[in-house]
């Protein structure tokens, strides 16, 4: 039996329509454990999207939304997370990330992604840009330019004061944020590899439209199955811890002062023997417990392989019965 065949049916069909569809690990399991899969519509708009040569490029806040509806963590353990540079150049810098997502099973899949800033291998590209600018302001200051929007004049007038002043700027506001830069640009970088967002989105041909405001974002994650009676066990003991850890443990009764006793020796009352409770009413220990009692006291012989696919602690209630049935049914043979 498939329990997420609709889950899957309604996704496959967000992904044809065009949407972003993500699924952890490219697959759901047709049977759910003590984890089942849930999916999320994460609403984007413009501000998560920047243009980049006539495509549409995500910013680092609008990943960080995917990220947080796929349940993704960010690991703080070891030493090789955070800066991994020696810090003795203070325009070098280099960040390591570490992105955590549960898989099917509910386990946590890592993946590590780096950035690094070299502000010296920058300042080549940024005095190209800046002489650009000081060139195109020169023949067309004072005036307008081809677009028809007005030009001023440079200043500094001199070509290499204005290229070193708008270059140093650029360095020291990149060098102020430069840890900043790094840490999202390596969150960026794992989160893409991670959820396998595409670098760039298209404009749309006809208006060039930003798509990623009409599209939609599903997003699956994994959670606790509710339905699971491991997991209502579980909840259940957190439950009276908290409401232990509010009102208190139930205060005890005023002990009065024993009655004197009989001394006079008396046969001893004959135990009485108690009612087992049939294997339908246990609990779910209990049930595994009265299985492999059984097997043991009937030698049953394919216990290994009847859990080899999936441990008998995954297995459901009913399951665990019709389990119970069958080695009764081979003992008695």
């Amino acid at each position: 039996m498939d329990e997420n065949k609709e889950l899957r049916e309604e996704l496959t069909a967000f992904y044809r329509e065009g949407h972003f569809v993500f699924v952890p690990f490219f697959r759901l399991p047709k049977k759910n454990g003590l984890f089942v899969p849930v999916y999320e519509r994460v609403p984007m708009n413009k501000n998560d999207f920047y243009q980049v040569q006539g495509n549409f490029g995500m910013h680092h806040f609008g990943m960080m939304k995917l990220a947080d509806a796929a349940g993704v963590q960010w690991s703080s353990d070891g030493v090789n997370v955070g800066r991994i540079d020696n810090r003795s150049n203070p325009n070098y810098c280099s960040f390591r990330v570490v992105a955590k997502i549960r898989t099917t099973e509910g386990l946590w899949q890592e993946m590590a992604a780096s950035k690094h800033i070299d502000l010296d291998a920058k300042r080549g590209a940024i005095e190209v840009k800046h002489a650009e600018a000081w060139d195109y302001k020169d023949k067309f200051g004072g005036g307008k330019g081809p677009n028809g929007y007005e030009v001023k004049k440079p200043w500094p007038a001199k070509k290499d004061e204005y290229v070193l002043r708008f270059a140093e700027r650029d360095i020291n506001l990149l060098r102020e944020y430069m840890d900043e830069r790094c840490e999202s640009g390596a969150q960026g970088r794992a989160i893409k590899n991670m959820m396998h967002i595409p670098s760039v989105f298209p404009a749309d041909t006809k208006n060039k439209n930003l798509p990623g405001c009409k599209m939609d974002f599903f997003v699956v994650r994994y959670i606790l199955n509710p339905s699971n009676p491991r997991v209502q066990e579980k909840q259940l003991e957190s439950f009276q811890m908290a409401i232990a850890g509010i009102y208190g443990l139930p205060s005890t009764q005023r002990q009065s002062l024993p009655e004197p006793k009989d001394v006079t020796p008396k046969e001893a009352p004959k135990e009485t023997p108690q009612k087992k409770l049939p294997f339908e009413k246990l609990l779910f220990q209990d049930k595994i417990k009265e299985i492999e009692s059984l097997i043991k006291e009937s030698g049953y012989k394919f216990y290994a392989e009847d859990v080899a696919t999936q441990p008998i602690q995954n297995w459901t209630d009913e399951e665990l019965i019709s389990y119970h049935k069958h080695i009764l049914e081979e003992s008695k043979q």
